[in-house]
């Protein structure tokens, strides 16, 4: 069984706007902090659809004790970034560096953000997520008490592209997929004044 706690009326503070267009995933989302499940979630949707947001309040949401063990958040352009600058450096330990950083994804609670914004985007970046995808899932079939998020503004076509078949077959075999109704909450909030 799950080593997580329970959760109760988690998530209380949030936002109508979830309710209104995605209330499968809020229920679905809901029901496994308060029973206190084990989840992995691939988050799809336009940007400014609130995946982000979702994702941080559920971090938020399931840090209940001292004693919980923290989440661990990628963003994916800036996690890329260092990967770079670790193999292009000169030093004699940058393969260690680089084993280091990708020992991140292997974390009990894991939120990687905007897969896909990985720049430059190149083959070689798509075949170093693919590579991570193949690591968290390894990871999740011997640690399968743990939780994850993926969010992305790729469909399913788009990840197979960039990332391969076999990726996104993991990632169906493990993952609750969200789709989010394309609502931007940041176009709602703008206000255009016309002179």
């Amino acid at each position: 069984m799950a080593e997580f706690e329970k959760i109760n009326s988690p998530l209380k503070k949030f936002v109508k706007g979830y309710e209104q267009n995605n209330p499968n995933i809020l229920k679905d989302i809901i029901t496994n902090l308060e029973e206190g499940n084990p989840f992995h979630y691939l988050f799809t949707g336009v940007v400014g659809c609130g995946k982000t947001y979702l994702t941080r309040m559920i971090m938020r949401a399931t840090l209940v004790t001292p004693r919980s063990e923290r989440w661990e958040m990628i963003k994916v352009i800036k996690f890329y970034k260092r990967y770079l600058s670790y193999i292009t450096s000169e030093y004699s330990d940058k393969w260690s560096s680089v084993d280091s950083h990708n020992r991140t994804i292997n974390t009990k609670l894991l939120a990687i953000d905007d897969l896909g914004d990985e720049k430059p985007s190149t083959s070689a970046a798509h075949d170093y997520f693919s590579g991570l995808i193949e690591m968290r899932y390894d990871y999740i079939y011997t640690h399968p008490e743990s939780r994850t998020i993926i969010s992305t503004n790729l469909n399913g076509n788009q990840i197979i592209k960039m990332y391969g078949s076999r990726a996104f077959d993991r990632l169906q075999e493990y993952f609750v997929i969200c789709k989010f109704k394309p609502v931007s909450f940041r176009e709602k909030r703008h206000r255009t004044l016309v002179a």
